[in-house]
């Protein structure tokens, strides 16, 4: 199984905020302690199913509002 994080509307910058690159993998066992330490941050965060191996750690500052 794969898990990756990644910025909602292309926003790198806050890859500076949280420590995570976009589209790095993270153990899969990690993800709920990840999504944690994001959230903690004050940001949003949203967890996609991508197919039966996978989950995508979304991360945004403007609650995925259409920009």
């Amino acid at each position: 199984m794969k898990a990756t994080v990644n910025y909602f509307a292309c926003n790198y910058r806050l890859t500076e905020k949280t420590g995570y690159k976009h589209e790095e993998e993270i153990p899969f066992g990690d993800i709920f302690n990840v999504t944690e330490f994001i959230f903690g941050m004050g940001l949003n965060v949203m967890l996609q199913h991508v197919g039966d191996n996978g989950v995508i750690i979304w991360v945004d500052d403007k609650r995925f509002q259409q920009r």
